[in-house]
């Protein structure tokens, strides 16, 4: 059994300086080995498998937070969409000459990052070949893109 807090604080503090350094010594060795991310990994499992069962004692199993736990719970690696930057990154790639590099410069104005499908798409454009901007985001317009 674990000593009450008033006896903890009693103890020396070489003694507790020990217990800290040993703590370190074996998370620096963890780390090491590889073994840390996987340690982290299983704790989080642990975690979020209390909270799904908590809530299920609650009754809240309808609820799309309990659905979005059990799901990384149960799977706890997803298939994650594309992100921004591998979409833009997949649209520059067919302009990796240097010659066109003021092409992609260009056209890069013309397209923006849509969200819902995580591609880059060709902007809407009205009858004066001007691109409709309206509804989309700053950041995810191409002439933003870095």
């Amino acid at each position: 059994m674990f000593p009450s807090s008033r006896q903890r604080q009693k103890r020396n503090d070489e003694i507790r300086s020990e217990g800290i350094i040993e703590k370190l010594r074996k998370r620096r060795e963890m780390k090491q080995d590889g073994e840390w991310k996987e340690a982290k990994r299983e704790d989080k499992q642990i975690k979020k498998l209390a909270k799904v069962r908590k809530m299920e004692s609650k009754g809240k199993t309808e609820t799309s937070r309990y659905k979005k736990l059990r799901e990384e719970v149960y799977n706890p690696f997803p298939d994650n969409p594309p992100k921004r930057k591998d979409a833009i990154a997949k649209f520059k790639q067919g302009y990796t000459d240097k010659n066109k590099e003021a092409e992609y410069n260009n056209e890069k104005r013309e397209f923006y990052f849509n969200k819902g499908n995580k591609k880059v798409e060709l902007l809407p454009s009205d009858d004066a070949d001007r691109p409709i901007t309206k509804g989309v985001k700053k950041r995810n317009l191409g002439k933003n893109w870095k």
